[in-house]
Order: structure tokens, then C-alpha cells, then sequence
């Protein structure tokens, strides 16, 4: 008879997080919310971690191969450590695997194939805390894309960070006074790197409001053309009526930093432009992210 050992006096599992397989992301995040009042609390195109209780989460995964087929994770406090011991103890064990944010992550099977999956690293864990952390309801128009480059000319202004709305209805004004009825110039308002944080002694910041070119349009002289290149970003719709939402843009990318690992871009480097498209009854805030050094995985 085998012996059985008492658990140790310090576990190696901080906590379990179950992984549930799906088809389609976001209707089964709609329907974990509305059903089962869950809250999501980090997503992007292919995985999510959501809260079930307080301090308590678990993880969906858009797969649909595996759909229908849970899983059971670890979260470990030293996940190289444990991986190590569970190959000295000769356990089927996947290779240690590097993802974004500084995550770490493997897979290994018991004697009768059961599956576990073993990780360390926050990906939700550090919003459990936060009563006040986004819901689905709220990020269902959070999304991630890939924009092709972007030919575009406009009027550079110079605003007060404190209130850009006068400087920014002047410029829009502007622009389309010189180029109203000219072809090849696109509808709609595109302003680049809008007002995104207050630093000491910066009372003003250079943007440019601007419309898109067709490729082989003439540019009027008196605007200042510009070129943005292809570039993945993260994208969040806000009510064309509210003028407070810059506000909104150092905490939205932080929190996008601290889930998934993005690098802000140095400025003048192709991934540095952020972008605001103006339509009839929303704006549209797309910003660029480069994923962590780190990243390992293709979620875009």
C-alpha cells in the first residue's frame, strides 16, 4: 500500500482557477455577466479572467476545439521552483513557458491524465480588490486592432492641457473651411496624440487635427500632412457629449500595462500616435501598444 503523505506545512498552490473553453468570446463573457453576475476583470480577443466572488476568479478561453472541456489551474507563488521539483519527481511535465506581463506558465498530467495547468503572475489578480474594476457591460466597445497606414493632413494647434476644447472646435474649424468640397478629402475628424497626461510645469501640448487623404489626393499647403503607419491598438468608444473622457487616458493605459504587459512607445516611434476619430454620436480613442519583450503568444 502506497504511503500518503500530509499536505506540507506551507502549500505550494496559492489558489485554483478554473478554465472554461468556449467558441466565441465575447457572448460567453455576456452570458457568464448577465447569468451568473460575474466580472470581468481582463480580457482581449482570445482569453478572459474574470471574478466569480470576492478574491475568487476563474479563467474563459476562446477555443473551439476544446470548448464544452474544463480545465484546473494553480497559481503558485514560484512557478520555476515548482516546475522543477515536479521533474525531479518524474511528473509529465510540459516546458515552462515565458507570456506577456511577466507571466509564467506550464502544463503537467497525474498518473491517470488529468491535466493541470500551473501559473504565477497577476492577469486579473490584481483587480480582485477593486469593487470598482471594469465590467463587461462597460467594455463591450473595448476592442483590439490592426489599422493599415493612415494618410491624413490637418491644422496643428497648440492647446491648454487644462481645457483643449476651444483650441481643438477652433482648429476643427478650420480644417474643414479649407477643405470643404475637395476631393480626395475623406469625411470624419481625426485628431492625433490628444491631451494624455498632466506632467509637472506642462500647461500645453501640440496635436494635430486632421481628416484622412485618399492616396493620390492633393494636400492643400496651408495643412500639414502626415503619414501614420500600420499599427495594432487598443480601442474605446466614448459618448460624443462628453468632453471630460481625455481624462480617462492615463488610467485606461495603465490599466492596459499593468493586464497585458504594453509598452508605452518613445516618442516619434511608429507606435506612438494616439488617435481620437470624431463620428456622429461617439468619439473613438485608439491607442497603440507594443506587446512586453516577453510575449509569447498572438492575441491580436
Amino acid at each position: 500500500m502506497p504511503v500518503i503523505h500530509k499536505a506540507t506545512p506551507t502549500p505550494v498552490v496559492a489558489s485554483v482557477i478554473p478554465t472554461f473553453y468556449v467558441e466565441e468570446l465575447e457572448s460567453a463573457l455576456a452570458w457568464y455577466c448577465r447569468c451568473l453576475r460575474f466580472k470581468v476583470l481582463a480580457f482581449n480577443p482570445n482569453f478572459a479572467t474574470l471574478e466569480m466572488s470576492p478574491g475568487r476568479i476563474c479563467w474563459i478561453n476562446k477555443n473551439a476545439a476544446k470548448k464544452g472541456q474544463g480545465t484546473t489551474n494553480f497559481h503558485v507563488r514560484d512557478t520555476e521552483e515548482f516546475h522543477r521539483h515536479l521533474v525531479r519527481e518524474g511528473v509529465d511535465a510540459d516546458p515552462l513557458e515565458i507570456g506577456v506581463a511577466g507571466t509564467f506558465w506550464f502544463q503537467f498530467r497525474d498518473p491517470d491524465g488529468n491535466t493541470f495547468g500551473v501559473w504565477s503572475g497577476l492577469f486579473g489578480l490584481n483587480e480582485t480588490e477593486n469593487v470598482n474594476g471594469p465590467d463587461f457591460p462597460q467594455m463591450v466597445s473595448y476592442t483590439f486592432v490592426k489599422l493599415p497606414a493612415i494618410r491624413c493632413a490637418g491644422v496643428e494647434v497648440t492647446a491648454d492641457i487644462r481645457d483643449p476644447e476651444s483650441a481643438l472646435s477652433d482648429a476643427a474649424s478650420e480644417l474643414v473651411r479649407l477643405t470643404a468640397g475637395l476631393d480626395g478629402a475623406l469625411p470624419g475628424l481625426l485628431c492625433i496624440n490628444p491631451i494624455l497626461e498632466r506632467y509637472t510645469g506642462v500647461t500645453e501640448h501640440k496635436l494635430l487635427v486632421c481628416r484622412k487623404f485618399a492616396e493620390d489626393a492633393a494636400v492643400p499647403e496651408q495643412l500639414l500632412e502626415q503619414v501614420i503607419p500600420e499599427q495594432h491598438y487598443a480601442v474605446f468608444s466614448f459618448e460624443r457629449t462628453r468632453h471630460d473622457f481625455r481624462t480617462d487616458y492615463p488610467r485606461v493605459y495603465r490599466w492596459l500595462g499593468m493586464q497585458f504587459g504594453f509598452l508605452k512607445a518613445a516618442p516619434g516611434a511608429p507606435n506612438a500616435y494616439h488617435l481620437e476619430f470624431t463620428h456622429e454620436d461617439s468619439i473613438e480613442v485608439y491607442i497603440p501598444y507594443a506587446a512586453g519583450p516577453n510575449e509569447t503568444h498572438e492575441y491580436c
